[in-house]
């Protein structure tokens, strides 16, 4: 071992226990990486290491190449990714599809499990599965109140297939763009790794997930939420709607057909003339044309409720559902009036001719009056208006109101679909032309912009930051391992090793070895640091390159064994339902299965 050796491993330790022990943020520890590996040449200028034949400048990278991260094609497509999958969740696409199948979960959980985790999972190949599982994380949770299944049997497994899924293809995790890139800069492999190229394994490990949760790990799961993260705290309003001639709801009871749970509201009453049936009665009565339903719902559900054909929700307490703009905001305001609002009645207020906005609902617990209309308002109170965008300036100085906040219902299906059609192009572009991933990331971003997919907020609050400058820092200490040659000493140790190991074997020990190793640091900096040492093993044992590449993306990017090992147990940890323990009882087992399932695939695909 060289003395520059001696330093890329001081470095690299030092490096461990910061991301292990977390004392600083992980991009700042990236960062100080960075700047550290990229400041070491200039040791040489010192007197004292001058005829020592320590030659730094030739083992560490220069200021070019130490400064390479921030535009490595790796950082940037991840940035692409990242605004792509902003567009995506803004446009609402995963959300209205995830309703479209509530009629098919009813309210059965292994149902939920498998639509919910098999959507996330195929979507997470194509968009970043980070991006995929964050959307998808309050929409479990709405729907898991709905249908009173508990947000802990379903959480866990929406993260894990996450990942799963995102090794579907290159661009579906940052781990393996990371790789790739690293690949594509050995002379020993030369070449971008195909979009599509590991899909085989890919798919089989998200079966194998599937599989687990439906026969083993939805017993593994806990029986409680822990923080109580299925209840939807948002402010719920209570609405009313008629059903419509011809409405898809009439002819049948609500709870035979789920109509109402598929837009997430709860049912308080029907009312059909002078008769009004409440609650449980209310779904269990048939519906027909010209009921109006009394609902309670959040301002997302009501915006739902709002965009169905099949129902027309009462505007201004009492009067015909008035056109909807196409560019509607919902607004929560307090009425703060005295005057004005003490004690009168809803429906007298005429809402759209004194503030140019419609009275949609109330924020009260249970109406006391038979209709909203007629419900006695009080100073304090809060209401769910409906205006135009126009009309926001106007409403926010109106002494009559204070809003709150305001909801647009940007889940139009013109965007939708544009965004839809421009993620589609830009994985066809990437998969069937010789155009590299990043630029075709780079034309759907531009794409989306000028279109209105994205904007400058989405930018700058859909990226997640930390992970972009984690990643420009890590790949430099990976250019420092491999000019340094610890990245070949390591891969010549492990090959003395392994030298009468089968290859089958040698592959089972390199997964297990950064299942850990991913689990102390992070997925990045895993594939950082292993990579080298893999294209090392690679020459030492003759065993291919891409094969022992691959198991190191996939054990970096399934590990399951606690939160911190990726950002998608993070999130999910973060809602406060598991402990941490939960999630190596849970994904201990999944783990071991895939360690056996990964490298037998890749095995059989690549080096028998």
């Amino acid at each position: 071992m060289t003395v520059e050796m001696g330093v890329v491993f001081a470095i690299v330790a030092v490096a461990l226990y910061l991301f292990a022990s977390q004392k600083l943020p992980l991009y700042v520890t990236a960062m100080a990486i960075m700047v550290t590996v990229t400041l070491v040449p200039f040791l040489d200028e010192l007197p004292w290491l001058r005829g020592t034949g320590v030659d730094f400048d030739a083992a560490f990278p220069t200021v070019s190449e130490g400064l390479s991260g921030l535009s490595n094609t790796a950082t940037v497509t991840v940035l692409a990714m990242f605004i792509l999958s902003a567009g995506i969740q803004r446009a609402g696409l995963l959300h209205v599809l995830g309703r479209k199948l509530v009629p098919f979960i009813g309210t059965s959980e292994v149902r939920l499990l498998v639509v919910v985790t098999g959507i996330v999972g195929v979507v997470s190949g194509f968009v970043n599965n980070t991006a995929a599982v964050a959307v998808s994380i309050p929409f479990v949770l709405e729907i898991s109140r709905s249908l009173g299944i508990r947000a802990s049997k379903v959480l866990m497994p929406l993260s894990f297939m996450g990942m799963l899924g995102g090794m579907l293809t290159v661009i579906g995790t940052s781990t393996s763009i990371l790789a790739a890139s690293l690949l594509a800069d050995m002379p020993a492999f030369d070449r971008r790794l195909g979009l599509f190229e590991f899909a085989p394994v890919g798919l089989l490990v998200l079966l194998t997930g599937m599989t687990y949760f439906l026969a083993v790990g939805r017993f593994l799961l806990p029986n409680t939420d822990l923080g109580g993260a299925g209840e939807d705290h948002d402010e719920e309003f209570v609405v009313e709607a008629r059903i419509p001639s011809g409405s898809g709801w009439s002819g049948t009871t609500l709870e035979e057909s789920g109509a109402h749970a598929e837009v997430g509201v709860t049912v308080l009453a029907l009312l059909r003339g002078e008769d009004r049936h409440r609650a449980e009665e209310a779904e269990q009565v048939p519906v027909q044309d010209g009921d109006i339903l009394t609902v309670r719902g959040t301002t997302r559900q009501v915006a739902d409720l709002i965009a169905t054909e099949d129902v027309d929700v009462v505007a201004d307490m009492g009067g015909d559902r008035q056109p909807r703009a196409s560019n509607g905001f919902l607004v929560r305001a307090l009425v703060r009036n005295r005057w004005l609002f003490n004690g009168q009645r809803a429906g007298s207020l005429n809402f759209p001719r004194r503030y140019r906005a419609r009275l949609v609902g109330l924020e009260t617990e249970r109406p006391r009056a038979t209709r909203l209309a007629d419900e006695r308002l009080r100073v304090g109170e809060v209401v769910l208006l409906e205006a135009e965008e126009d009309e926001l300036p106007r409403l926010r100085k109106h002494p009559d109101l204070v809003l709150l906040s305001e909801f647009e219902d940007e889940y139009d299906t013109r965007r939708m679909w544009l965004c839809g059609l421009i993620m589609l192009a830009v994985v066809a572009a990437a998969a069937l032309t010789p155009v590299p991933i990043v630029l075709t990331a780079l034309a759907g971003v531009v794409v989306m912009a000028v279109t209105g997919c994205v904007t400058k907020e989405d930018v700058t609050s859909g990226v997640p930051w930390d992970i972009i400058f984690m990643l420009a820092g890590v790949i430099p200490l990976g250019i420092a391992m491999t000019k340094s040659g610890a990245a070949q000493w390591i891969g010549d140790f492990f090959a003395v090793v392994a030298g009468g190991w089968p290859p089958l074997v040698v592959l089972i020990a390199l997964y297990l070895l950064t299942t850990v190793l991913t689990e102390v640091v992070s997925n990045n900096a895993s594939v950082v640091i292993l990579i080298p040492v893999a294209a090392a093993l690679s020459a030492g044992l003759d065993i291919p390159l891409i094969a022992l590449a691959l198991t190191v993306m996939f054990a970096a990017s399934t590990s399951f064994l606690s939160p911190v090992g990726y950002q998608t147990n993070a999130m999910v940890f973060g809602t406060g339902v598991y402990r941490f323990t939960d999630f190596a009882k849970v994904g201990g087992p999944l783990n071991l299965i895939l360690t056996g399932v990964t490298c037998t695939a890749i095995w059989f695909l690549w080096i028998r």
